[in-house]
Formats: C-alpha cells, structure tokens, sequence
C-alpha cells in the first residue's frame, strides 16, 4: 500500500458533506448478543456464490495470502510487479519481472507470472497522474487546483493487466487528457464505469435530517496509554470540530481530524464514556444487531473477499478489485487518493461503515467513501457489477497512530 504524507488541518478546513455518524459503540441500552461466524458468512455465500464449506475454506485461504504477499513484497524488491488472490484456486499470485525469480514464488506457496512492468515502474507512472491532477507535493496537504486531467473518473495500478488503468464514464464526452496519455505506452490501459463515481453519504438540503442517518461507523479505536477512545469514519461524514451523536441522538463526541477530499478519513473523540462503550465490535444489522469481533488489521492484495457493513445495506461481501485507486467523486473539487475499490453494494448512508477483510479472524480494511450509483442504488441492483471504494485503514493508523497514539482495539 503506498503511504501517503499530510500534515495536521486546522478546525474548518475540511467541507463536510454529510454531518453524522452512528457508532459502533454499544450504548449500554443497545447492546446486543455476539453474532456467530455464520451469520457473517451467509452474506459471504449471497454474494459471491460460495457454498458453506467453501465460504469457511476461503479465510484460511486469504489469512496464508496476505502473509505470503507480505513476505513476497520484501524478497523480490525490484522485482516483484504486483499480486493478487485468486478466489477460484485460493492461492495468490505474484507477478515477477525477472524468470529467474519465478521458481522463488512458487517455492513459497504461490503461483508466478511473469510480466514486462515492476509495480515501482506503474506506480511512478500513476504517482505522475496525480501529481498532474493537482496533488501538492512534499507535507503540503492541500489540492494546488491545477488539474491538467479533467474529465477522467480516475486511475490505479492493476496487477491482473500490469498496467496503470485510467477510468472514464460511458456516455460522457471522450476527455482532452486521454491524449496525453499515449507517451505511457502499455504501461497505461483504460477503463469504462457505467455510472460516474460518488461519495455515499446522502445530499444535504434544507430541512434534512442532520444527524442519525447520513453515515455510519467505521472502527472504534483507542489510545492505550490514556484510555481514550476514537471512532474512525469517513472525512466526507464530519468536519474538524463538529459534534457527532449516535443512535436515539446521543451526544457522542466532537470531531479531532477530518480529512476530504485527497483523503476520506476522521478521527472522532469519545466524550461521553458514561454512556458509549467501546470495544473491537462490528454491529451485523446496523444499528440493532449484535455484532463481530475484529482483530488487529490488513492491508490485503486484488481479489480478497471483504465484506462491510453499513446502515443502509447492511453486510454485503465482494472482492477488493484495485489497490492505491486515485478517484474523482462527481461534484468534488480534487481527488481523493489511495482508496480501494471493491465490489460489495454500497449506497448513500454507508459512508464511514466498517469493512473487513474475511481472514481466520474478521480484520479491519477500511471505512466505507464511496460508489458507483444509478439512482441512489449500487449497480448489481440492475445487474451490473458493483464499484465501491473504501478508505484504508492502514492509512488512518499511520497518521492517527503517530498524532493521537491510536490503535484497533
């Protein structure tokens, strides 16, 4: 996963399109049973077709994954160009640029294909895009406004094809900027979405409900050395400094940090502890089921089952389809860099939710930022695959962890 750098905002800077979260904190009078294993891999069967054996068969399977991509990423160096799970033989694949490191890969457990692009060379190549779309350099963390690629929805590195994937939207007028892009040669492919991508918290208009329904929890967090609790959502939910309330608008806290766009994350205190409990719990029928518990998290490679939850759709499963994405959400004034793009329904209201990956425990991947909609609906309502996208939360640690001192539970 690529690390992106930013510097702390002052209150107000963030514009917050939505204004509320739901926690996943159990208020005292909410609470209710654990969830079993089961009723999580049901929506895992629903989704992707899998039986129950081979729904509970996948997470050993993933768990070996993410550890061998881990491992791989560090041996090969240069040479590694990229990976990803194959759902179908449960096993990973590893792109290598040199044969003679092929034998390596399979040695390890996983199976090589040799390829032309270094994941280092694509990712030059779509760290120039962005910079070309207007992304500061260095610590300077806002947008510089000087987008010289309008009209693209978007673009990342795609391991399957060893290419940088540039997106457009069907129906829409072919963008001046895709002529720029021939110099790139087969290092750069294109992409068409059947519908232009969008944050997935609902519009705000007069007389709106403002809080209760907008968005939803991400993860709780805390800091060990004080006690302190957080909860992570999505930056597009709250601005710095805004007061947050739970279910029955319970006053939960006020909003430390919050990053959108270029980021999609923010980090909200826990002011009310008298009432709100926090543990390491995923609710399973946002916002009165009982819930799961999550452990730790991962940063997990292309075609890793994930499943999120949300108080719109509830739990829904897909497959992590692209790492690192740079997109551009209709309406939005810069990009929001580093998401991932999966293919569980998402729609408006599951902004922020809680994605995990389906590993031998339920592990943290992110907070849920957006979606390909038509007419408010994820696109597998109309029979078309679905493209949704969460912030990683690997990416929420590495800042929140050094400026707060949080952890997962």
């Amino acid at each position: 996963m690529h690390r992106l750098t930013r510097v702390l905002l002052t209150a107000g800077a963030v514009c917050a399109l939505a204004v509320t979260a739901h926690s996943t904190a159990g208020a005292v009078p909410k609470r209710g049973g654990a969830a079993t294993t089961d009723e999580v891999l049901v929506a895992m069967q629903r989704d992707l077709g899998l039986s129950a054996t081979q729904a509970k068969a996948l997470r050993g399977q993933q768990d070996k994954a993410v550890k061998l991509d881990a491992g791989l990423r560090d041996s090969l160096g240069s040479s590694f160009g990229g990976s990803w799970f194959d759902i179908e033989s449960g096993k990973l694949v590893v792109n290598v640029t040199d044969q003679a490191r092929a034998a390596e890969v399979t040695k390890a457990g996983a199976r090589p294909v040799v390829v032309k692009h270094s994941e280092a060379e694509l990712d030059a190549v779509r760290a120039e895009l962005d910079t070309l779309s207007g992304k500061a350099s260095g610590t300077d963390r806002a947008a510089n406004g000087k987008s010289a690629l309008a009209g693209l929805s978007g673009w990342h590195v795609d391991p399957k094809t060893n290419s940088v994937v540039v997106s457009t939207v069907k129906g829409e007028s072919r963008p001046a900027a895709l002529d720029g892009l021939a110099r790139f040669g087969d290092a750069v492919s294109y992409e068409q979405l059947d519908q232009a991508p969008r944050e997935t918290a609902n519009y705000m208009d007069g007389g709106d409900l403002i809080n209760g329904s907008s968005c939803s929890a991400g993860f709780n967090l805390r800091n060990p050395s004080t006690g302190q609790g957080f909860l992570l959502t999505a930056g597009h939910c709250t601005g710095t400094g805004q007061a947050n309330y739970g279910q029955g608008g319970v006053f939960f806290g006020y909003t430390v940090a919050s990053w959108f766009p270029t980021f999609d994350d923010a980090l909200i205190r826990n002011d009310n502890a008298g009432y709100w409990i926090q543990g390491p719990w995923v609710d399973y029928n946002p916002s009165n089921g009982g819930f799961i518990n999550v452990s730790g998290y991962s940063d997990s490679p292309v075609g890793t089952v994930v499943c999120k939850s949300g108080i719109t759709t509830l739990w829904t499963c897909g497959q992590i389809t692209v790492k690192d994405e740079t997109v551009q959400y209709s309406g939005v004034s810069s990009p929001v860099y580093g998401l991932t793009r999966h293919s569980a329904c998402v729609e408006p209201g599951d902004s922020g939710g809680a994605n995990v990956a389906a590993l031998s425990v339920w592990s943290p991947e992110g907070v849920t930022s957006g979606a390909s909609l038509l007419f408010n609906r994820c696109l597998s309502t109309y029979g078309l695959t679905n493209v949704s996208w969460y912030f990683p939360i690997a990416d929420s640690l590495s800042y929140y962890g050094a400026v707060y001192g949080v952890t997962t539970w």
